[in-house]
């Protein structure tokens, strides 16, 4: 079969006044030998899921004045396999993401701004789930997406309009859009000074903004954990270097973190998909590696809140 993810070009067919457009995905070489490895079944049609997603939305992105798409999927491929339909949801929105915050005019870019419904059939089969869990799948792939929707506005956002402060708000709002299922908690300046956080304290010296050590708690709506799980993202809206500065690409500096884009966009997403049995402890040190009179120094020590003493050797090492 054709490489999985490729499509044909589109072919118009026009009829009792109306043109219909099609396209033939390819859904990859078949695979018929039944090794018994169901794991690995299951992680083949997730890939594959993943690809036909990200065909289908590129696809209605390239035709213009679409309104709706169908989509026929094989039961025993992906259209049957719960994960498979999550995975083909998942992409299907990330690749229809565009960040037009700071575009104006002719800059501002349109993504299938016509398309009002994509319908999924699915053809029928020994593999064949009821729709409700089918339905359940995909927007279960929707919340996912709308975590990666949240990293990359985080990191697309220059410093001038997403700083610690601003990090922090996000946090909290999280928090406030989960139905109680998300408590948020920020460690203030003078809180770290009480817990002796002189490594984090000594990185963010240099910066006009302040710290903002941000704390994330995760739990049920059934408030029963089996499992506890952390997750910590590094949260340095911007790194000059300090007085090591970078002497290249100063301006992806922002992008340092992406680590805290990653784990609150995961924030958001578990606050939506709402699993039971799991505790989630999420944390971001969000600061700024910036140079001013009160930066930090190569040659200094600062005491790390464990105790351990740490010369800076080059503050870029933050």
């Amino acid at each position: 079969g054709a490489m999985a993810g490729t499509t044909t070009p589109i072919v118009r067919i026009h009829s009792n006044g109306r043109t219909r457009r099609y396209v033939l995905v390819g859904l990859g070489k078949a695979d018929n030998d039944d090794d018994g490895d169901d794991g690995n079944d299951t992680s083949k049609s997730n890939a594959l899921g993943r690809k036909i997603g990200a065909a289908i939305a590129s696809t209605i992105q390239s035709e213009k004045g679409i309104s709706s798409c169908a989509v026929i999927l094989p039961s025993d491929r992906i259209g049957g396999i719960p994960s498979a339909l999550t995975a083909l949801s998942t992409a299907f929105n990330e690749k229809l993401y565009v960040d037009n915050r700071h575009r104006t005019g002719s800059n501002i870019k349109k993504v299938a701004e016509n398309v009002e419904r994509a319908t999924l059939v699915i053809d029928g089969g020994d593999y064949m789930y009821d729709q409700g869990t089918c339905l359940e799948a995909l927007a279960v792939g929707r919340s996912i997406a709308s975590g990666t929707y949240l990293a990359r506005d985080i990191v697309n956002s220059p410093h001038n309009t997403l700083n610690s402060l601003g990090l922090a708000d996000t946090a909290e709002r999280i928090a406030s859009e989960s139905n109680g299922l998300i408590e948020c908690k920020i460690l203030e300046k003078d809180d770290c000074e009480r817990l002796g956080m002189g490594a984090y304290l000594g990185v963010a010296r240099g910066s006009e903004t302040p710290p903002k050590f941000i704390c994330l708690t995760y739990k049920p709506k059934s408030r029963q954990v089996n499992k506890k799980l952390g997750i910590v993202g590094k949260g340095l809206l911007f790194d000059t270097g300090g007085y090591n500065i970078k002497t290249a690409q100063m301006h992806l500096m922002k992008f340092d973190c992406g680590g805290a884009a990653a784990v609150l966009g995961a924030a958001r997403a578990i606050a939506a998909l709402a699993p039971e049995g799991v505790a989630v402890n999420i944390v971001v040190a969000a600061c700024e590696n910036m140079i001013n009179d009160r930066a930090v120094l190569p040659g200094d020590i600062l005491t790390a809140s464990n105790g351990k003493t740490i010369e800076v050797e080059n503050t870029d090492a933050e």
